[in-house]
This record gives C-alpha cells, sequence and structure tokens, in this order.
C-alpha cells in the first residue's frame, strides 16, 4: 500500500492508493468510506467545502487538480465506494 502526504486547505491528509484517507487531528484518523451523499458517492468535508475521495485519491497519485472540471472519474466496476487506484478512470468531458 502506497500513501502519499496531502494539504488540503491546511488539512493535513495521508492517502492510500487503496482509497484510504486519513486526517491529521490530534493523532491521524482514518475517514471511514461510506456512502453520504444523494446519488451514493463519498464526499469528505474539509472546511466547509465537499472533496469527493476518489478526486482527492486521483489529485495525490495523478496530480490532477481537485478543482478541475474537464475530467470525470470513473468506477471500473461501477461500485462508487471502491476508490482503489486501480479501480479508477479518468475520462475527459466532452
Amino acid at each position: 500500500m502506497i500513501g502519499i502526504h496531502l494539504n488540503i486547505d491546511e488539512t493535513e491528509l495521508k492517502v492510500f492508493n487503496n482509497g484510504t484517507i486519513m486526517r491529521k487531528m490530534k493523532e491521524w484518523k482514518e475517514i471511514k468510506n461510506n456512502a453520504n451523499q444523494s446519488k451514493g458517492y463519498n464526499v469528505i468535508l474539509i472546511n466547509k467545502k465537499q472533496y469527493m475521495r476518489s478526486k482527492i485519491i486521483v489529485n495525490a497519485f495523478l496530480r490532477i487538480p481537485l478543482d478541475d472540471k474537464s475530467i470525470y472519474i470513473c468506477h471500473k466496476d461501477n461500485d462508487k465506494l471502491n476508490v482503489s487506484l486501480k479501480n479508477l478512470q479518468i475520462k475527459k468531458k466532452t
């Protein structure tokens, strides 16, 4: 399992290629991956802004900016909670 340190809006994260994300509080704490959005995705709230878990994974490993609206992320197995890097596919909006 490969992990990358990431800082989003002054929030320190450890992002792993299997889809696990940990947030630095007083100690490192895993952010649960459950469907908490109306379409079944997992979103993470950072300083009152929502980020899709899959977008954070893609940002960490493929360096695609979080605010890039020209791409969308597909889940190869159609499981919206399977956000392992190998299950994510990047597509350009046309």
